[in-house]
């Protein structure tokens, strides 16, 4: 366990959510198959009682979220009951008695209802196929945001305001990366103590000098302030990450897609193990994408993701140490707002155009439409 997740663990416990994993996560999956049909499949997880033990407020979100997967009261269960499904899968999982898990999973022959499915959560959706010859096929997906993010404007203009005070803590993240980077520049050879004693793990580090442990020491506390976007605040029920995404997201949840043949064209997807990804609209992935404009590469989102402690990134300082360093003047903490709000806007249109054959799809009618359920969900990604 690296020191400086050991750190912001304990600080994320004291806030009463473990690690960087967001307290409720959804995820919807779509495993397109030709124009034969669609499974569908979204994903809820819900944290245990035991990470709001301290906080009342998403305590209360918490046991919300889970009464309405328990009645089938949350937002997805009445569009599945739409969807006319051939045939649907439902799973509750438990913890000790308490929903932690819900998966709707649905095949479906006609996308028309998918597309409305969508468009009732913020995104439109066309489908479209062209035969090729008679073994072959070429179909293309678009997806178009539309309609406003579902924050009110009171937590609308909350985000905003902190949006402006997280841009401090990131400037200033920045400088002390720079200066980092600055004294790499002098010292090559420094680089993989100093990394070593940031990232908490690797070779037995050399010792640090009295300078360089107090460049390391302030840069974790600032690395520690700038991952704060993705831990509840005490008294808060949602994180500033969370609340970004409901501020400037029309569909503010995981969406990847899957495709049953070869993908030849792709916009605004981010590839992913057999599937694409739409890339989420909040305030760490525009951290992200600010790689490069002020220093590269970036230590925060090289160190840390809003993912389970499992699938945190691991950093190998020997590795880190070889990779090329770009830095500039740090910005003003009004340049980084600019900037981050520049990156908070979804791009107008996700798009994958693929070709299949006939022996690569699944025919929901004349088969098993069970089979073609347990194919979706076996390559689900994580």
């Amino acid at each position: 366990m690296r020191a400086i997740r050991v750190a912001v663990t304990a600080i994320a416990c004291v806030a009463a959510v473990a690690c960087f994993e967001e307290p409720v996560r959804e995820h919807l999956h779509l495993t397109l198959i030709g124009d034969l049909g669609v499974v569908v499949t979204t994903v809820q997880d819900v944290a245990g009682p035991e990470v709001a033990e301290s906080n009342p407020q998403l305590a209360a979100r918490l046991d919300e979220r889970r009464a309405a997967i328990e009645r089938g009261w949350d937002r997805w269960r009445p569009l599945y009951d739409e969807l006319r499904p051939v045939v649907e899968r439902t799973t509750l999982e438990k913890v000790d008695g308490v929903a932690r898990r819900a998966l709707y999973s649905a095949a479906v022959t006609d996308f028309d209802s998918v597309a409305r499915m969508l468009a009732s959560q913020g995104l439109d959706a066309i489908l479209d196929h062209e035969p090729i010859d008679d073994h072959s096929s070429e179909h293309e997906l678009r997806l178009y945001p539309v309609g406003s993010p579902p924050a009110t404007l009171n937590e609308r203009a909350e985000v905003e305001r902190r949006l402006d005070e997280w841009a401090v803590t990131v400037a200033d993240y920045l400088a002390d990366a720079a200066a980092l980077y600055e004294h790499f520049e002098r010292r090559p050879d420094r680089a993989v103590p100093c990394l070593s004693h940031l990232f908490g793990y690797g070779p037995d580090p050399a010792p640090l000098d009295k300078g360089e442990e107090e460049l390391v020491a302030r840069l974790k506390d600032r690395i520690q302030a700038v991952a704060g976007v993705l831990q509840v605040d005490s008294g808060e029920a949602y994180t500033l990450n969370e609340l970004s995404r409901l501020a400037f997201d029309p569909f503010p949840a995981r969406l990847t897609v899957a495709v049953r043949g070869t993908p030849v064209e792709v916009e605004g997807f981010v590839e992913g193990d057999g599937f694409l990804e739409r890339p989420a609209v909040d305030l760490w992935r525009a951290l992200a994408s600010l790689e490069g404009r002020w220093l590269s590469p970036d230590l925060v989102t090289a160190m840390i993701a809003p993912v389970p402690e499992d699938r945190q990134p691991e950093p190998v300082p020997e590795d880190f140490a070889t990779i090329a360093r770009r830095w500039t003047e740090a910005p003003t903490p009004s340049e980084v707002a600019a900037a981050l709000r520049a990156e908070l806007i979804p791009p107008e249109l996700h798009r994958v155009r693929w070709r299949s054959t006939a022996a690569e799809i699944a025919d929901l009618e004349g088969g098993d439409p069970r089979s073609v359920l347990d194919a979706a969900l076996a390559d689900l990604p994580p």
